[in-house]
């Protein structure tokens, strides 16, 4: 695992990429770049300001240029739920050399962990049956571009880590 520096990680909304990413680098002797964080400073505002200035097509647009210049850096890169909604995306997942762990979550544990959470723009918008009908939608999307897949639920953040380490070791 010591030569291992890189990686990317999907997953839904509150699937703990932000949270494991930042464990893992410490792990792996590496740093974690979050691609929404890497977005709000080139943006020099929160993406829920610009998302709702600009709209979703605008902000998946700046997303993928950020994407671009950051997936094949060393580094753990966390990235925004959504990023795997635009195919340009995921060709630029698939392609890079870092391997790319989705952290699967469903949907009912990803609500309980998101309830108190009023920073995301598309949650705002959703009541349930729409949050479960977009996991669904992008499940798959996921999986396309994945790895790896670590089945989140009854993991700590400690535990998905060290399963991502082992899972690596392994392929």
């Amino acid at each position: 695992m010591d030569q291992m520096r890189q990686l990317v990680l999907v997953g839904f909304m509150g699937a703990g990429k932000t949270t494991v990413g930042a464990q893992l680098a410490t792990k792996m002797n590496t740093y974690q770049r979050d691609l929404d964080q890497l977005i709000e400073q080139r943006l020099g505002e929160t993406i829920a300001s610009y998302f709702d200035r600009v709209g979703e097509h605008q902000f998946r647009q700046f997303e993928t240029q950020i994407l671009q210049e950051y997936a094949d850096q060393s580094a753990i890169l966390s990235t925004g739920g959504g990023i795997v909604m635009q195919t340009i995306n995921r060709q630029i997942l698939k392609q890079s050399s870092a391997p790319v762990v989705y952290l699967r979550t469903q949907p009912e544990e990803l609500l309980h962990r998101l309830k108190d959470d009023l920073d995301r723009p598309l949650l705002k918008q959703m009541d349930h049956a729409a949050f479960i009908k977009l996991w669904q939608y992008r499940e798959p999307l996921y999986q396309e571009v994945a790895d790896v897949t670590i089945e989140t639920d009854q993991l700590t953040p400690t535990q998905i880590v060290s399963e991502i380490i082992n899972q690596l070791e392994m392929r």
